[in-house]
């Protein structure tokens, strides 16, 4: 409701009257009076006018400069004292445990709201840019009074937690504040989603597909697909040699991640489904729900597998907040675990009950397809590591993208889809589609690059120190010339073989100066909304309404509109 009252009131021009804790009240009520709400709706609209009013400022902000303060799931464990890490959730399914991994993935740092009152000092001395905060509304009413209004780029989106307890499923129940937090409000003030997104509409399949990689679900599927304990139930208890292998592999599985590629799986069989039946398209057999749900963890084993192997060639040393599997095991034994999530994604699809024999030739077809691009895009960037001569194009960088991000993508999509009935032309231009979103979302990663990645502990410019051949190199190679081109070629020498520490900063401040002298930011920010435009069109080939849906909400988290625009300088 308060969303909706602040609509009427202009924030681009707050008057001097609203620019305290009393003032802002005073416009507050005018406004909840006229919509017909009571006192309790007040609180509310003070903290949604000043969220609103710094909405856009805060979204300009540059990567890692804006901090998000989560609340501790109550169902989760209880925090100990001196404990400031991140939040608390009950498990991948956790609505605080969706908001934490978005947020980290576009940028933003992420701290308990114990931090609260050292958050607000980060703002005073600088290290932070912005905040929101999500945290009850008395205690949001309260840290607004101790502030003038809009002194500083703070937003909030209050809630009231009910009774804490941990759910007997081991997933957030309607009385935790997870569930109690607008997910899609948050989402839209982190610019993950825009008022367009129904991130609601879809939460429940996002959680269906988090909560498919808990160690009681994995080892339930290796039960029921009948596969020898595939999965351990209980991966963190020590192993005997002959079982080591699939319980590290199980618990890299369980350790995060967004869970996109399995969501995508349920949400297009879902959709296609939804479609035939209001066409009245009789859909052949029945697919059984686990079914879809073991197909949709094959999916996401295949990209884990792709990690592990990722994570040893550029030698990257945390993924999900945690030392990278190479680096936890050793490198022999992490290429083992990789590949033996590569057999077990193959083993789960071969498994699958109730699948036609032709349906199950596609599946494996679409696999072995996204598998085989896949090796060949991560060849590519490997080959010309290797190379003395570092040019690059950008259409070859862009095709290195299009093999490396996409075929995921599509193979997700096309696999929902094939389960729900055969694949005809209905479904549109998926594999344009997936070419799109895949280099779109990959530009923009390059982009977040350059401000580091917090929870995989990555240097800003990982890329250029990694010797990673990416589009910003290749634009910048396109523009430069003379002195300006040779010692771009020499800094991406002198970063490729570990320039002493101090020297690393002034060899990426140099290398920033060049890429803004060839203006590649604002180039590659440009590239990056055109992609979502041809993604755009690409979803609009598709003739079943609930799945062109699917691909338009796809594309707005992977590549949310003006997603980019912070990087144009």
């Amino acid at each position: 409701m308060a969303a909706d009252l602040v609509s009427t009131w202009k924030v681009s021009g707050v008057p001097a009257s609203a620019r305290s804790a009393t003032g802002l009240r005073g416009h507050a009520e005018p406004l909840v009076r006229r919509a017909g709400g009571g006192p309790e709706h007040v609180g509310w609209t003070m903290v949604t006018i000043v969220s609103e009013y710094w909405r856009d400022r805060i979204a300009s902000v540059p990567q890692g400069r804006r901090l998000l303060l989560l609340p501790d799931c109550p169902a989760a464990e209880e925090r100990r004292a001196g404990d400031d890490g991140p939040p608390h959730t009950c498990g991948p399914s956790c609505s605080i445990a969706t908001l934490w991994a978005a947020a980290r993935d576009s940028g933003w740092a992420v701290e308990p709201t114990a931090r609260a009152v050292a958050a607000i000092g980060s703002l005073v001395t600088g290290q932070y840019d912005g905040v929101l905060g999500v945290a009850r509304l008395g205690d949001l009413e309260k840290a607004f009074g101790m502030l003038p209004a809009f002194s500083l780029p703070v937003a909030a989106v209050p809630y009231e937690p009910a009774a804490a307890g941990k759910p007997a499923d081991g997933g957030c129940a309607a009385a935790t504040a997870a569930a109690a937090i607008d997910v899609e409000w948050v989402l839209g003030l982190l610019g993950v989603a825009g008022p367009s997104v129904p991130v609601g509409d879809y939460l429940p399949l996002l959680r269906e597909a988090a909560s498919l990689f808990t160690p009681a679900a994995l080892g339930e599927l290796s039960s029921r697909l009948d596969l020898d304990s595939l999965f351990p139930a209980n991966p963190a208890v020590p192993l005997p040699p002959l079982e080591a292998t699939a319980g590290v592999a199980g618990e890299f599985l369980t350790r995060g991640g967004k869970f996109l590629r399995p969501f995508i799986t349920l949400a297009a069989f879902d959709a296609v489904r939804a479609d035939r039946e209001r066409l009245g398209v009789v859909a052949g057999p029945g697919v059984d729900r686990d079914a879809l749900r073991s197909a949709a963890v094959a999916i996401e084993v295949f990209h884990k597998a792709s990690l592990v192997h990722d994570d040893i060639e550029d030698d990257d040393r945390m993924r999900y907040g945690r030392p990278t599997v190479h680096v936890e095991r050793g490198v022999p034994a992490a290429i083992n675990v990789g590949d033996y999530l590569v057999g077990a994604g193959y083993r789960i699809i071969a498994a699958l009950p109730g699948i036609p024999a032709p349906c199950g030739r596609d599946l494996v077809a679409i696999l072995a397809d996204a598998h085989v691009r896949l090796a060949r895009g991560q060849g590519a960037e490997l080959w010309w590591r290797d190379a003395a001569d570092k040019r690059l194009s950008p259409a070859e960088a862009l095709t290195i993208y299009g093999l490396k991000t996409s075929p995921a993508f599509e193979a997700a999509v096309r696999i929902g889809v094939r389960l729900a009935g055969p694949l005809d032309g209905d479904a549109g231009a998926l594999d344009r589609y997936a070419l799109h979103v895949g280099t779109g979302f990959q530009i923009l990663n390059d982009l977040k690059d350059w401000a580091g990645d917090l929870e995989n502990d990555r240097a800003a410019a990982g890329d250029l120190l990694g010797g990673r051949p990416t589009l910003m190199w290749a634009l910048a190679l396109e523009r430069l010339s003379g002195v300006d081109l040779d010692r771009l070629s020499a800094l991406g020498r002198q970063a490729a073989t570990a320039v002493p520490p101090g020297d690393v900063a002034a060899a990426l401040a140099e290398a920033r100066l060049l890429y803004e002298r060839a203006d590649v930011f604002r180039r590659a920010a440009d590239i990056v909304e055109e992609e979502r435009a041809r993604a755009t069109a690409a979803a609009a080939s598709c003739r079943l309404p609930r799945l062109r849906e699917v691909l338009e909400f796809l594309l707005d988290l992977a590549v949310p509109e003006n997603a980019a625009a912070s990087f144009r300088g």
